[in-house]
């Protein structure tokens, strides 16, 4: 597995644990995406990296029981300094109904580390 798709499994551990037990920081967590990170969610919506930090803060433990299972994950393309990726993540939580989303990712690489620069989610079967 290349370095950004271990990015992913590394982060998607870290959100898991966060949402799931109230465990980590979110200070640890931020380190993981650039000042200028984007995203969109399955519903449209649009974040900035400081909406992340909000929704890492007011989820703490909020998912009881929460797996956050990924699969397909694929480079689409790379080159010296960062990646498209791609991956199928399915959450599973307690009295919840699993919701599945197909995720791309482009990440960069500064200073040997790899960071999210943009996420677009979209809801999947």
């Amino acid at each position: 597995m290349n370095s950004y798709l271990q990015e992913v499994v590394d982060l998607h551990h870290l959100i898991e644990a966060r949402f799931a037990r109230g465990e980590g920081s979110v200070e640890a967590m931020m380190q993981h995406f650039i000042a200028d990170f984007s995203m969109v969610s399955p519903g449209g919506l649009q974040f900035e990296l400081r909406d992340v930090e909000q929704l890492f803060n007011r989820n703490a433990g909020s998912q009881p029981g929460l797996s956050i299972e990924l699969r397909d994950l694929e480079t689409l393309h790379q080159w010296a300094d960062g990646a498209m990726v791609r991956y199928r993540e399915i959450h599973r939580a307690e009295g919840k109904s699993e919701t599945v989303r197909v995720s791309t990712a482009l990440l960069v690489s500064i200073e040997d580390r790899v960071k999210w620069r943009h996420l677009h989610e979209t809801w999947a079967l």
